[in-house]
């Protein structure tokens, strides 16, 4: 009996039943002769128990006994447990289109390769109109000056036997995933590509906190979407908007040789929401004040005069690690347009409130008012506000951008 063409590997931790749009992805695949290994990276959540619930038996479920933090860990593990010669990797909030795999092997029959990349569509956060398009190689491709996502790379198992597996994030100054392509590179292996954008990527990287407010709401539309007669058009819409951004095979890769070993993945847990972060009992009066910090597409890394500034997401969040039950919330926001400070629109752990604007004045460069809301925490973990700012408060109109001062609790 032989074994199947594919081992694919979706390493995971803390996705739950959000991982199942990517699970579908798979088992919606043309080619059927694969198999697929998810691997928890020391996982206690409920994500075993809804990858048995599938039952296929070409899904397997395995589990680090120790975390690892970081995807390196559970694919390394995928790797020692595969039966296929071709490994594909799959991130768990990632999804392919039917025929993703079926071109995969296609290309791997038809000329020596050692890597096969697929185009790869990174969808924005809702709101901001910034595709990109990655994997899509011509013949004067350089790509040691690209990155290439997981989901859109697979390669031959015996990669991993000359180049060595992944390694753990905070022995190396790169990325993961950039580190085993760049030994790749430099190793001289062949790279080839399927020349047709069958991935959907929604980097994590690009959703400030995402880990701490789970959602696959963005999946499920895509993969809805596949089913459309216009989805084939809707595609080439997409394609076309990033080429005429020019984000399309746009040279991505950094250097990351002169930073400290472990510091991109640090800024990465960050980034997130996937570090833990000291929580503080809500007091008599709780200031949280911003500090520099990487924060995606939400705010500018270093906040301004106390200020942390929106960048592009019109439905930017704010970490509040305060517990504690319900408080009092005020923060001044800031702008260099009065129409911008009006009543802001906030959620706070699935809670949809109003902050309103108390007194304005107009400062040197900016007009402020100060914000007052009721809000819950949560009471054993870090509480999100996502604020949903209107046309008046969007972020791509410079003269409009929200700034929020430091945020003042207080118990009711």
């Amino acid at each position: 009996m032989t074994g199947p063409q594919v081992s694919v590997v979706m390493a995971t931790f803390g996705r739950g039943r959000h991982i199942l749009p990517s699970i579908r992805s798979v088992l919606g695949q043309s080619l059927k002769d694969w198999e697929l290994l998810v691997v928890g990276d020391a996982s206690t959540d409920e994500t075993e128990a809804v990858v048995g619930a599938l039952d296929d038996p070409r899904v397997r479920w395995l589990n680090l006994a120790e975390r690892v933090g970081s995807q390196s860990g559970p694919n390394n593990a995928g790797i020692a447990a595969a039966r296929a010669g071709v490994i594909a990797y799959l991130g768990h909030d990632d999804i392919w289109e039917p025929d993703h795999l079926e071109r995969v092997v296609e290309v791997y029959k038809a000329a020596p390769a050692d890597f096969v990349l697929s185009g790869s569509l990174l969808h924005p956060p809702p709101g901001i109109d910034l595709v990109e398009v990655m994997g899509i190689l011509a013949d004067d491709t350089d790509v040691r000056r690209h990155f290439f996502p997981p989901s859109g790379f697979s390669h031959r198992r015996d990669v991993i036997d000359r180049i060595g597996g992944w390694r753990k994030p905070d022995e190396i100054a790169r990325a993961v995933d950039d580190d085993l392509l760049h030994r790749a590179i430099e190793a001289g292996m062949q790279f080839r590509s399927t020349g047709v954008v069958t991935v959907h990527k929604f980097p994590a990287a690009q959703r400030y906190l995402s880990y701490l407010c789970l959602s696959s709401d963005e999946q499920e539309k895509v993969l809805a979407e596949m089913g459309q007669p216009a989805h084939a058009e809707r595609m080439v819409t997409l394609i076309e908007k990033a080429r005429a951004a020019g984000r399309f095979m746009q040279p991505a890769r950094k250097d990351y040789a002169a930073g400290p070993a472990g510091e991109f993945h640090r800024q990465s847990l960050v980034r997130r929401g996937a570090r833990a972060v000291p929580l503080v009992p809500l007091g008599e009066r709780t200031v949280i004040r911003h500090k520099v910090e990487p924060g995606n597409l939400d705010w500018k890394t270093s906040p301004v005069m106390g200020f942390r500034i929106n960048r592009y997401n019109p439905r930017p969040r704010l970490l509040v690690p305060v517990v504690g039950g319900r408080a009092c919330l005020r923060f001044i926001g800031g702008s260099r347009s009065a129409m911008a400070l009006g009543p802001v629109a906030l959620v706070c752990n699935g809670e949809h409130l109003v902050a309103l604007p108390g007194h304005r004045w107009f400062g040197l460069v900016a007009w402020f008012a100060r914000y007052e809301v009721e809000i819950v925490l949560k009471p054993d973990g870090p509480t999100v506000l996502e604020l949903q700012l209107t046309t008046a408060q969007h972020p791509i109109r410079k003269r409009q951008r929200l700034a929020v001062g430091p945020l003042h609790l207080r118990p009711l």
